[in-house]
């Protein structure tokens, strides 16, 4: 991010108020479509997997083409689940990372300047501060923190798009994408760089969104006449590099990303809109990546082979119980033949008196369940552990008890650390690009203020980073707040037998190091150069304050002397023949 971003009058990224794509140097259609389907190709063997993972564990979220949910979104998909501890362990995991990683109360990033001594200069950092509680308030305003608990929700598949649009309204707009409906692609070094999307809308949903003039002549028609409204059509969105962009340009169709939408049916020619975005407009939530490839594998990969089990488990476990309270009966065949066996509660049964042992169980059932218990629960605590479910929840433990927050980092520190790779992979590859593009967008549009005239030729060329100040982000850093602690107070420790150790501390510079980390406002700090004068002005307070000592001792020393010079010369007026001679008046001894 730059201070000096130079972007076009209007911000790009959004479909435009006209809804008619331009008609020159438009992209090959044709390549498009081979990418679309080699993309959906590839992710064949991944969306068998994610479909056992919906069957097992998450049966509420996802969409795939093979299932009824078109049909019948209100069907129940829960059909092969016994026990959903899969599924309130992902609710506890989506929770907890959005409370640690971006938790709507508090402050969990700020900006900083890429040349560390700027970070020191109070004034600089006041104008990233404002830049900072703008952002984080267009992020309250927008539905940012609706849409990033979905993501965190669909994250135990493994990966969640979720595309950032400029909104006239609340400055931003996101939107998530659930799994089965997207396909990626990755470059060589494992980045994501290709997403596309197919999705279903309905002819007035298409007129609304894109505009009337960009529809096929054949869906104009059914427009006018105001026929077959409801009817759903396949849309296709790619968002991709924009390798025919044309140096010095930045109008929509040479954006360093090209976004195209197009009808799955509709001529080889023709689109909905042909657009760009200035940014990476889709960032990807990933869990956990293998080499290059452009999904990942998520908690619920590592539980998967648990959650199944458990599943058996249940159903075996609620047999038995089941063929302990009503074991299977047996009877005399003249029970039968008058009518079976009544065994619902205060049903009749015909009984031939002659008839001996007439009802009983045909097997006992004696069964000793503590086993089976307790494997449930030692397979309940694996699916847990594998959501990090028991993390967060002692976590929530902890922050109900009487234990600062201080005390609460110290003690999970280690289990908090456990997070540290998913942490930055999600920092790095998703939140970054997330706050880069709010912050563009909200440049672009005029949303800052300028920078003051004394700054702007220190900050004309300045780079502006974002660090991450989330309690799971402190957490992190929590070791490197404890080696300061510790240096200090061992330098204190040492100073009683050797006081010139202090020596080699410097206060100031570990203070500013330790507010640093903490992410301590700029605004809540003096700059060093009101700590200098500060120091310079007590100095010579201490020096006015010695002189004044001073002089005031050696007044008081010089008091006798002077007393005695006065009880002379008193001595010498009253004519004293002795004392007149030996100050050598007149009129002494002669």
């Amino acid at each position: 991010m730059n201070f000096q971003t130079i972007a076009a009058s209007k911000p790009q990224g959004t479909l435009p108020s006209d809804g008619v794509p331009l008609k020159k140097n438009l992209p090959d259609r044709q390549r498009l479509v081979r990418k679309l389907k080699s993309m959906y190709e590839d992710r064949r063997d991944w969306v068998d997997r994610w479909k056992e993972i919906r069957d097992y564990q998450l049966p509420f979220v996802g969409e795939f083409d093979d299932t009824a949910d078109k049909t019948n979104p209100a069907r129940r998909r829960d059909l092969k689940i016994v026990h959903g501890v899969a599924w309130r362990a992902a609710q506890v995991f989506a929770a907890g990372v959005m409370s640690g990683l971006t938790p709507p109360s508090r402050q969990w990033f700020r900006f900083a300047y890429r040349r560390p001594e700027l970070n020191t200069n109070v004034e600089a950092m006041k104008v990233l501060d404002t830049r900072q509680e703008i952002v984080s308030s267009v992020l309250a305003k927008s539905n940012f923190y609706n849409s990033i608990h979905t993501v965190y929700l669909e994250l135990p598949f493994g990966q969640c798009p979720m595309a950032i649009f400029y909104d006239a309204e609340n400055g931003v707009r996101f939107q998530t994408m659930t799994i089965g409906t997207y396909a990626l692609e990755a470059d060589g070094f494992g980045k994501v760089t290709t997403f596309a999307r197919k999705y279903d809308m309905t002819l007035q949903q298409l007129a609304d969104c894109f505009g009337v003039d960009a529809l096929p002549d054949n869906l104009k028609g059914l427009l006018d006449n105001q026929t077959n409204l409801t009817k759903k059509y396949k849309v296709c969105w790619m968002v991709e590099p924009n390798s025919d962009k044309l140096p010095g340009y930045m109008d929509r169709l040479n954006m360093p990303y090209r976004s195209v939408y197009w009808l799955e049916k509709s001529e080889s020619d023709e689109y909905l809109y042909v657009g760009g975005f200035e940014e990476e407009a889709v960032p990807v939530a990933r869990y956990l990546v293998s080499g290059n490839e452009a999904y990942a594998r998520g908690p619920a990969w590592f539980a998967e082979g648990d959650s199944k089990m458990l599943q058996l488990l249940k159903k075996d476990y609620l047999t038995a119980i089941e063929l302990k309270i009503k074991p299977p009966m047996q009877g005399s065949p003249s029970l039968m033949n008058n009518g079976g066996i009544n065994l619902m509660p205060g049903g009749l049964t015909a009984v031939d008196d002659q008839t001996q042992d007439m009802v009983k169980p045909l097997f006992a059932v004696d069964l000793d369940l503590k086993d089976a218990q307790e494997e449930i629960i030692r397979v309940e605590d694996a699916i847990k552990r594998a959501y990090s479910a028991d993390l967060f929840l002692m976590l929530d433990n902890l922050d109900n008890s009487r234990m600062t927050a201080r005390e609460v980092m110290e003690r999970t520190q280690e289990k908090l650390q456990q997070l540290g790779p998913v942490v930055e992979r999600l920092q790095d590859e998703f939140l970054t690009l997330i706050l880069q593009r709010v912050y563009n967008i909200i440049d672009r549009s005029g949303g800052f203020p300028p920078v003051p005239e004394e700054l702007q030729d220190l900050l004309s060329e300045e780079d502006v980073e974002v660090d991450y100040i989330s309690p799971l982000a402190q957490a992190q850093k929590m070791s490197g707040l404890v080696n300061i602690e510790q240096a200090i107070a061992q330098t204190g420790q040492m100073a009683q037998v050797w006081p010139e150790v202090t020596k080699k501390i410097n206060p100031l510079g570990a203070i500013t190091k330790y507010f640093e980390m903490l992410g301590v406002p700029a605004m809540a700090l003096r700059s060093d150069e009101e700590v200098q004068e500060m120091l310079k002005q007590e100095q010579q307070e201490m020096q006015r304050q010695q002189e004044m000592q001073e002089g005031l001792a050696m007044a008081q020393a010089a008091a006798p002397a002077a007393e005695a010079a006065k009880n002379l010369t008193a001595a010498a007026n009253d004519s004293n023949p002795a004392i007149t001679s030996w100050l050598g008046v007149p009129g002494g001894w002669e």
